[in-house]
């Protein structure tokens, strides 16, 4: 997590627009059910189909199983947003499967990898045009991004951001919120 940013809004149409190409469906789906649900790579990786769709039709709110969260302390069911549904039913549909892992292994019925994941994400973040500007880019910038779009969305509410997050404390979310040092920069000169 140290080192990496959010995604501001114009990189993130930026890397909407690189994914959204025909043969991309895997990594359009990837990306944003990361920036969408906020899930880490891990746990984004274990999710099977049986948790996202019933009968090859994406549903509104997903499973994410206990053994597949940190800690392994629960797990919870979450809601699905309209645009990470309709990317996540595009690929499920090119894959005519409805039992299995979402993101497959190179084996048969292996999930992808953590090292594979960040992999194909850094890859999507290159081939985006981004450069990593002030911060490292890599897996963890899908679950910052998140944390940045939820905290703004809830009106900077720290405790239902920290919820959303699943985060046992709010200092941990606090953590994820990051911030440029030029935005520092410009307010103290500003003051």
């Amino acid at each position: 997590m140290r080192g990496c940013r959010p995604l501001t809004d114009t990189e993130i149409e930026a890397v909407i627009a690189y994914v959204s190409k025909p043969d991309l469906k895997r990594e359009k789906a990837l990306f944003l059910l990361g920036i969408r649900t906020g899930l880490r790579l891990s746990s984004l990786m274990s999710l099977r189909i049986e948790d996202v769709s019933i009968n090859g039709k994406v549903r509104d709110r997903i499973r994410v199983r206990r053994m597949t969260t940190k800690g392994r302390r629960s797990g919870f069911d979450m809601a699905l947003h309209p645009q990470a549904a309709e990317s996540l039913q595009e690929y499920l549909d090119i894959r005519h499967q409805v039992v299995g892992y979402v993101f497959e292994g190179r084996f048969p019925k292996t999930r992808m990898s953590r090292s594979q994941g960040w992999r194909v994400i850094k890859e999507i973040f290159e081939e985006s045009g981004l450069d990593g500007g002030y911060g490292e880019l890599g897996a963890h910038v899908l679950r910052k991004t998140f944390c940045r779009l939820i905290y703004s969305a809830l009106r900077h509410d720290l405790v239902k951001t920290a919820y959303a997050m699943r985060h046992a404390s709010v200092s941990t979310t606090i953590h994820y919120l990051s911030f440029r040092e030029e935005e520092l920069d410009a307010v103290i000169r500003a003051l």
